[in-house]
C-alpha cells in the first residue's frame, strides 16, 4: 500500500478470506518510542466488534503469534521503565471508571499527580522522623532540641489531615466501608440529633435541649433510594456537639470520638441554627471534604441565609427532601473521586500510615516545659512504621536516607 515514511504509517489491504479484503491503517512504532518501549505495530480497522474479533482470530492463527494476556502491554511498559506502578494502576483505573469523577481520579494517577501527593506525604514524614531521631542521638546535650513537642504535634496533625483528606472514608481503617460516611457536625444544641432522626424517619437519637446529651457516635445505615430514586446507601452519623470548653473524662472522650469521626467523613452536614457558619466557633478544623451547610431550626426567624446554605426544619420536614438530594449528590461525588476508594492497595497503605501517625501524635505533650519528647523512641518507631506503609506507594526510605536528612536539616556542633 501507500507508505508515509515520515509518519511511519501505511495503508494496506488485509485478506480476511478468499475474495474478502479489509482496508487497514498500519502505524509503526520503533523502539523506544512506543507504549512498551519495544518495536510495535498498531492496526487500525473499522470499529465493528465482530470484525475486530475475526481479525484477532486470524492473526493468532499465524505461527509464533498469540493474543496478549490481560494487562500485558502495560506490564511490559512498567518492566521497561516506561511508567511507574502508580501510572500502571492509573491505566487499570481508567478502564474501570464508570463516572466522570472516577475518570478524573484515574487521570490524576496516570499523569503522576497522585504520586506527587504521596511523595510529599513521605518527604514530610521522613523529615519529622529524622528530627525525632536526632533528638534521641543528642539527648545528652541539654541545649540541643531538634524539634519541640508542640511543633511536632502540629506538623503531624497537619500531615494526618492531608492523608485523611486524600483517603476519604478509609482514614484510620483497614479498608474503606462499602458505603460513604455522612457526618452531622456542629456546636452543642445545633439540632443535629433531631435532624438525624428526621432524616432516618424514626427516633434513633435522644434529642434534648440539655448540652452534652449526645456523647457517643451514633451510626445508622440509610438507603437514600427510598427517598431519592437511584440514591446511594450511606452511613449517617450523629456526633457530640463540638465544644472546646468540654471538661472531664467522659466529655473529653466524646470530643475525641467526634474529631475522629470527622476525619473519616466523606460528607459533612455542618449544622448551625444561627446561619453564621463561623469556622472559628468550632474547636476543630473541618476536613476538606464536601460540606453541606445546614441552617437548622429553619422555622424560626433568622437573617436571610445565603445561596450556600440550606435552611431546614426537622419538625415539619421543610426542605428535608432537598437535603436528601444534596446528600446523595455529595456522597456519590466524594466516594467516586477518591483514588484510594478505587484501589485497595492505596487505601490499605494510607490507612496504616494514618493510624501510626495518629498513635504517635497521641503520645506527644505539646505543653512539655522542657521542650523534649517523653518517649522519643516509641514515637520514632511509630513514624518509621508509617513511613514503611507510605513506602509501598513511593518506594522505601532507608535508615541512611533518614541519617542524611538529619545532617541536611539540622546542624549540630559546628
Amino acid at each position: 500500500g501507500e507508505d508515509h515514511a515520515s509518519r511511519r504509517c501505511s495503508t494496506a489491504l488485509l485478506h480476511l478470506a478468499p475474495g474478502v479484503q479489509l482496508p487497514i491503517l498500519i502505524a509503526r512504532f520503533l523502539a523506544p518510542n512506543s507504549y512498551t518501549g519495544e518495536d510495535a505495530a498498531e492496526l487500525q480497522v473499522p470499529g465493528n466488534p465482530d470484525l475486530v474479533e475475526r481479525l484477532l482470530h486470524l492473526l493468532a492463527s499465524y505461527p509464533g503469534v498469540r493474543l496478549a494476556h490481560p494487562g500485558e502491554f502495560t506490564a511490559r511498559a512498567y518492566l521497561a521503565g516506561r511508567m511507574t506502578i502508580d501510572q500502571a494502576e492509573g491505566v487499570a483505573a481508567t478502564i474501570a471508571a464508570t463516572t466522570s469523577e472516577q475518570l478524573a481520579a484515574a487521570a490524576s494517577l496516570l499523569e503522576g499527580r497522585t504520586g506527587a501527593h504521596y511523595r510529599r506525604f513521605s518527604d514530610e514524614l521522613a523529615n519529622l522522623l529524622s528530627l525525632v531521631e536526632a533528638g534521641i542521638d543528642f539527648t545528652d546535650q541539654e541545649d540541643v532540641v531538634a524539634i519541640t513537642p508542640g511543633a511536632l504535634a502540629s506538623r503531624l496533625a497537619s500531615l494526618a489531615d492531608q492523608i485523611a483528606a486524600h483517603l476519604g472514608a478509609a482514614a484510620g481503617a483497614e479498608s474503606a466501608p462499602p458505603i460513604p460516611r455522612v457526618v452531622l457536625a456542629g456546636q452543642p444544641n445545633a439540632g443535629k440529633s433531631t435532624l438525624f432522626n428526621a432524616l432516618l424517619r424514626r427516633r434513633r437519637a435522644v434529642a434534648s435541649p440539655t448540652p452534652g446529651t449526645t456523647r457517643d457516635v451514633l451510626s445508622e445505615e440509610f438507603d437514600l433510594c427510598s427517598a431519592i430514586p437511584g440514591g446511594p446507601t450511606i452511613l449517617l452519623q450523629d456526633l457530640a456537639g463540638l465544644d472546646a470548653s468540654a471538661t472531664g473524662l467522659i466529655e473529653s472522650s466524646a470530643q475525641h470520638a467526634a474529631a475522629a469521626a470527622l476525619r473519616s467523613a466523606d460528607v459533612i452536614l455542618w449544622c448551625d441554627p444561627t446561619g453564621r457558619f463561623n469556622p472559628a466557633a468550632l474547636p476543630v478544623t473541618l476536613p476538606p471534604v464536601p460540606t453541606i451547610r445546614v441552617r437548622t431550626f429553619g422555622d424560626q426567624p433568622r437573617a436571610a441565609h445565603t445561596a450556600e446554605d440550606l435552611a431546614v426544619c426537622a419538625l415539619d420536614g421543610w426542605n428535608l427532601s432537598v437535603l436528601r438530594r444534596a446528600i446523595a449528590d455529595a456522597s456519590t461525588t466524594a466516594r467516586a473521586g477518591s483514588i484510594a476508594a478505587l484501589l485497595p492497595r492505596h487505601r490499605r497503605a494510607l490507612s496504616e500510615a494514618g493510624a501510626r501517625i495518629a498513635e504517635a501524635a497521641a503520645m506527644i505533650d505539646p505543653s512539655a516545659l522542657d521542650g523534649r519528647l517523653d518517649a522519643p523512641e516509641l514515637i520514632a518507631g511509630l513514624l518509621r512504621a508509617a513511613l514503611d506503609s507510605l513506602g509501598e506507594l513511593v518506594g522505601h526510605i532507608s535508615p541512611d536516607d533518614i541519617l542524611g536528612r538529619v545532617f541536611a536539616t539540622f546542624c549540630i556542633g559546628k
